[in-house]
C-alpha cells in the first residue's frame, strides 16, 4: 500500500489535503483522510518527511494565501504551521539542498519569495522579487509577469523561477534566502510559449522545459547556468485543433522516460528518453479524463492522474521495458484535483 497526497480546489469543505492509500496488487484507490484548509493548497512537495504546501488565496480579502508545512507520521500530516502572505498567492514551491529556506512562484503578481525554514516550521518571509514582461499570448496569459515554477538548479548555484506571462526563466542566485536575479543567465523563450515547468535530467545535463500555450516541450543542454536549445518537440497531435494548454511534466525514477498531461486534448503523452544526447522521441499518448491537471509516477509502474474538470483520479499501468501506458478500469471520485505528490 502506498501513501500518496491530493491537493484539491473543491468547494468550501471540500477543498483541502486528502491523504490516500493507493493498493498495487488490485489497483485499488482509499481514502484516509481529507485535512480542510482555508485556502486552495495549489501545489505540494514532499521532502525529508514534511509536506510543503503553496496556498492560493480563497477569500477576495489580503488575509489569505501563502504556504505551510506538515510532518509526515505514518498516514497522518500534522501541521508544524501556515505562514500566511497577506492575500499573496503560490501555485509552486521548492526547499533548498540544507532544508533552511522555501521559494515560491507567485503567478498572481509575478514574483518569486523567500522564506526561512527553522525546525520544519515556516518563520519568516525574507524577500519577494518581481519580476518584468509580458507576452503575445491573446487569451489573456501573458498580460504581465506569471511565475508558475520555482526550483534550484542541480549545480546548486541558482534558483530558476519559470514566468509563463513573460517568456523566460528567471536566474537568481541565493545567498541565506536572499534572492538577487544574475540578469547574464536568464533565459529568455519563444515569444508566446508560455513556459510553466522545467525539470532536470538526474544527471544535471539536461533541461526540460513543457511550454503550456505552445504545447511543446523544450530540451536544453545545461551547463554552469548556460542553457542550449536542443530540441523543441510538441504536446499534441499536429491534427488536433481543439483548444489544448500543457500542464504537468515527470520523469520516471530511471530517466528512461518523460510524461506530459495535456488539457483539452485530455491526454499524457510519453517520451523516451535518450540519455546520452538528451533528446526525447514521442512514443503516444493516452487519452484521460477532463482536465488533467496533474499526475505523478509511483515505482514507475503506475500514474495516478489528477482530472480536475472531472472531479476524478485515474490510474494507468506503465510497463517501463515494454513502453507500455495503458488506462486502467481504476478511478475515484475527489474533488478538483490539482496536485499529486508521495514520499519517495
Amino acid at each position: 500500500m502506498k501513501t500518496f497526497y491530493v491537493a484539491s480546489y473543491g468547494k468550501n469543505n471540500d477543498r483541502g489535503i486528502y491523504i490516500m492509500k493507493f493498493d498495487e496488487s488490485t489497483l485499488e484507490i482509499k481514502r484516509i483522510q481529507q485535512i480542510v484548509t482555508k485556502d486552495y493548497p495549489s501545489y505540494m512537495i514532499t521532502k525529508n518527511h514534511v509536506l510543503y504546501v503553496a496556498y492560493k488565496n480563497a477569500s477576495s480579502h489580503n488575509d489569505g494565501g501563502g504556504i505551510g508545512s506538515f510532518t509526515i507520521h505514518g498516514d497522518e500530516l500534522i501541521l508544524n504551521n501556515n505562514y500566511g502572505s497577506s492575500g499573496r498567492s503560490y501555485t509552486h514551491l521548492c526547499v533548498d539542498e540544507n532544508d533552511r529556506y522555501v521559494f515560491a512562484a507567485n503567478y498572481h503578481v509575478g514574483a518569486t519569495a523567500s522564506y526561512q525554514l527553522e525546525n520544519k516550521a515556516i518563520t519568516q518571509k525574507i524577500c519577494a522579487v518581481h519580476h518584468k514582461g509580458l507576452g503575445p499570448d491573446l487569451l489573456k496569459r501573458q498580460t504581465g509577469p506569471h511565475a508558475h515554477c520555482v526550483g534550484i538548479t542541480p549545480d546548486k548555484q541558482f534558483v530558476y523561477s519559470v514566468d509563463l506571462g513573460a517568456d523566460k526563466v528567471v536566474m537568481y542566485r541565493y545567498n541565506q534566502g536572499v534572492l538577487l536575479e544574475d540578469s547574464d543567465y536568464t533565459l529568455n523563450i519563444v515569444p508566446g510559449s508560455g513556459p510553466r515547468h522545467m525539470i532536470f535530467s538526474h544527471d544535471g545535463r539536461f533541461a526540460y522545459l513543457v511550454n503550456e500555450i505552445a504545447n511543446n516541450i523544450m530540451v536544453f543542454k545545461y551547463i554552469e547556468g548556460r542553457f542550449n536549445l536542443i530540441q523543441a518537440i510538441h504536446c499534441i497531435p499536429r491534427h488536433f485543433k481543439g483548444f489544448s494548454s500543457a500542464s504537468a511534466i515527470r520523469m520516471t525514477s530511471s530517466g528512461d522516460h518523460l510524461f506530459v498531461s495535456n488539457r483539452g486534448h485530455d491526454s499524457i503523452a510519453m517520451y523516451r528518453v535518450n540519455k546520452e544526447t538528451g533528446k526525447i522521441s514521442l512514443l503516444y499518448m493516452v487519452h484521460t479524463g477532463k482536465g488533467p491537471r496533474d499526475f505523478n509516477i509511483i515505482d514507475d509502474k503506475y500514474l495516478i492522474v489528477g482530472c480536475q474538470e472531472i472531479n476524478c483520479l485515474q490510474i494507468l499501468t506503465f510497463d517501463e521495458e515494454a513502453e507500455k501506458l495503458l488506462m486502467s478500469d481504476s478511478s475515484v471520485e475527489l474533488p478538483a484535483p490539482v496536485c499529486i505528490t508521495f514520499e519517495n
